[in-house]
């Protein structure tokens, strides 16, 4: 079984339309992680994508204001239909999980094991799913690895959940530093398209080479909620 997932970062709206535009190309299925309001992501196509949240609780480590409960109810009141969860930067502990569970989540997606394969899901104490995602863009390149190859078997047993970021996907991300060159213009298209890695494969071409792999061979995608379906 293969899932695509993409944690939308508040990336521009222009960079998710993009993003969004290269798997209905390919009609492969992706589950999106949201970060904030967006009509694009409010208005896409619900029989490719799926909307799970995306909720980022960094700042409530550094002491500063706020609490989980705000930050949880903020996002689900944008995405109400919203099932699934992954924290952005992957926090998470006990507190947190009892949380997503008293939002009536019914997954989360909040545990990477890179490369991994024949991992299943299993139901966690809060009555939650967890499905553990096993391939992410930026921790391919964290390892060196090349962007020839996804490094996963697809076809191998077990459930394979590959994760993708529309600013890397836009900026055909090979490396930190590139990242980290282009990051100070985040919201501006206009001049990230100054980053966009032209030189050798990136995350864009990865993605591209990774779904007309899945075409290909015939391989069904699911949503994130088709497999807590199909395994609850």
């Amino acid at each position: 079984m293969v899932a695509l997932t993409a944690d939308i970062d508040w990336a521009p709206e222009l960079i998710i339309s993009e993003m969004l535009d290269i798997f209905t190309t390919h009609e492969i299925k992706c589950t999106l992680f949201c970060t904030h309001s967006s009509e694009v992501l409010k208005n896409c196509n619900r029989n490719l994508f799926e909307i799970g949240i995306h909720p980022n609780f960094n700042f409530l480590l550094d002491g500063k204001s706020g609490n989980m409960d705000d930050i949880l109810s903020d996002l689900l009141n944008i995405y109400p239909e919203a099932v699934g969860v992954r924290s952005h930067s992957l926090t998470q502990n006990s507190t947190i999980l009892q949380k997503f569970a008293d939002k009536k989540l019914l997954y989360e997606s909040n545990n990477f094991m890179p490369y991994h394969t024949n991992i299943q899901p299993f139901t966690l104490w809060t009555g939650m799913m967890r499905l553990t995602y096993n391939w992410e863009d930026d921790t391919h390149w964290a390892y060196n690895r090349s962007f020839d190859s996804l490094g996963v078997d697809l076809t191998s047993k077990g459930i394979n959940i590959l994760n993708f970021h529309p600013m890397h996907i836009f900026l055909n991300t090979d490396n930190q530093q590139r990242y980290n060159n282009a990051k100070k213009f985040y919201q501006d298209p206009l001049e990230l398209v100054n980053f966009v890695n032209k030189d050798k494969n990136g995350t864009r071409d990865l993605l591209i080479k990774t779904l007309e792999f899945i075409k290909s061979n015939n391989i069904k995608t699911y949503k994130l909620k088709d497999i807590y379906d199909l395994y609850i």
